[in-house]
């Protein structure tokens, strides 16, 4: 039987117990600053994490998040700068048509339209030369009329070049009838570039193709995710040795075979290799006997290191275009090799990759790479520094910066690209840069006479003062609310 002592003793542990809970309830909220909502009398006040709590606190947050951004903008104007004596060169609001694209279409761009609309009663497009044809495809594209039906008014007997901007409404079997009629006439192809081709393209496809490749220089597969080993061995068996360039794109059936095939394209200066998740260092060494490359794209290849990029740019270095958007694994070491190894370089792309920072960057300072056209778009820890650098190393060349979603950069960006790159700037993408001012951009526009396009998604707090007030007449902006129509709240 229990005694009153015993009971005594068991109360008291229930006590101590409830108070070493109350005491971690309460550390949980100093550490998490966060309330789980328990209902029942005399329970504590909690929230639980979850999709529908934590959209209920970004909608109850909304306010406070806006009336802090307000107050961060409004610190920033009492912050005297040299940009800020910026003065608006137009007194007068700017017309519509004077910042919009509102150019008159020229009439084979009307044609264009006119032959996409039609084009089910187009009896053939022979007669038009291959440049016009793509224009033509493109529109049908947009239009989602390229199907079996309109196929054959692009691949016929004696075409050369076959560019198709979105396959995914052709099946296989109309693509290989389409093929069968061309190739009873010597189908001999120069351009071979097909999108979204996935539905309608296998290794029996490429079998079908036989002699048609033979003289090929361009040869592009985007979305051809049923290719394998064997295909690839197809294509480069019956493909010209003289191939120039080479794509293939979301495929994950390839393996080390594959790209030992591709190697023996000795010829190739330009190779595109992206979203093929399943290859790694090892399937993609082969690559490294590829003396000739100029152009090289491993883009959201995700299992690739540092060592490997280090490893392959050192016998490479002779590449002048590199790519490696959205190989987010890839640290400051990747950056490092490139601008080590590569001092020919002029277009870099490394946007999407978080984890790069500023310090490589001081290379392209100390060694003065030719950079024409830099993409670093969303790469998030990069600050005016990297900017700084880039623009101080490239001062002669740089042509085109990209730097969207860079919470990092300021008025600073804009001044050393003014101070550095004024004469030959021409395209500025700033998007979500919210730390940029319109006074920033007034003075970057007033000493960069050729800037062409200005790209401000996202740049809310870009007002008229500088749309209708800058300098440029000719400048393109896009993106900005005033001129897309949406509606800012």
């Amino acid at each position: 039987m229990r005694t009153r002592e015993n009971d005594a003793t068991e109360s008291s542990r229930e006590a101590q117990t409830s108070v070493e809970i109350v005491g971690n309830d309460d550390q949980l909220d100093e550490d998490s600053q966060q309330s789980i909502r328990v209902f029942g009398a005399g329970r504590q006040s909690l929230t639980w994490p979850g999709y529908m709590q934590t959209a209920q606190q970004l909608a109850d947050n909304r306010l406070a998040a806006q009336l802090a951004r307000e107050r961060e903008l409004s610190e920033r104007k009492t912050v005297s700068t040299d940009v800020d004596n910026w003065t608006p060169h137009r007194k007068e609001p700017r017309k519509e048509m004077d910042y919009r694209s509102t150019a008159l279409l020229s009439l084979r761009d009307l044609a264009v339209q006119v032959l996409s609309q039609y084009i089910e009663q187009m009896p053939t497009l022979e007669y038009l030369d291959a440049s016009a044809r793509h224009r033509v495809a493109y529109q049908v594209s947009k239009m989602r009329k390229l199907d079996s039906k309109v196929l054959p008014l692009f691949i016929f007997p004696g075409v050369t070049e076959i560019d198709l901007p979105d396959c995914s409404n052709i099946d296989e079997t109309s693509f290989l009838e389409a093929l069968k009629n061309s190739s009873a006439s010597n189908l001999s192809l120069a351009v071979l570039r097909l999108k979204f081709c996935g539905r309608c393209v296998s290794d029996q496809v490429l079998v079908e193709l036989g002699n048609a490749i033979q003289s090929v220089e361009i040869l592009s597969l985007q979305g051809c995710y049923r290719l394998s080993d064997s295909g690839c061995e197809t294509l480069v068996r019956q493909s010209a040795p003289s191939m120039e360039e080479f794509e293939l794109s979301c495929n994950q059936r390839i393996t080390k075979k594959s790209i030992e095939f591709m190697s023996e394209l000795k010829h190739l200066y330009s190779l595109t290799l992206s979203e093929c998740p399943q290859l790694t260092d090892d399937d993609l060494f082969p690559l490294c006997t590829m003396r000739r490359l100029d152009q090289l794209k491993l883009e959201q290849m995700v299992k690739l290191s540092d060592n490997f990029v280090s490893t392959f740019l050192k016998k490479l270095p002779n590449l002048k275009q590199i790519s490696l958007s959205r190989c987010s694994q890839l640290q400051d070491d990747s950056v490092r090799a490139i601008f080590t190894y590569c001092r020919g370089l002029q277009k870099l792309n490394l946007s999407d990759m978080p984890l790069i920072s500023d310090e490589p960057f001081a290379l392209v300072r100390e060694l003065g790479h030719p950079l024409v056209d830099v993409d670093l778009q969303r790469c998030i820890l990069l600050s005016d520094i990297a900017f700084d650098h880039i623009a101080f190393g490239a001062n002669k060349y740089l042509e085109s910066v990209k730097m969207s979603s860079i919470m990092g950069v300021t008025d600073a960006t804009l001044q050393a690209l003014q101070s550095h790159c004024s004469k030959n700037l021409t395209t500025l993408d700033v998007s979500f840069c919210r730390k940029i001012t319109e006074s920033g951009l007034g003075v970057l526009t007033d000493h960069c006479e050729k800037l062409q396009f200005l790209i401000l998604w996202g740049c809310t707090h870009i007002t008229e003062r500088f749309l209708s007030g800058h300098k440029l007449d000719k400048l393109e902006i896009t993106g900005h609310p005033h001129l897309t129509g949406l509606s800012v709240r």
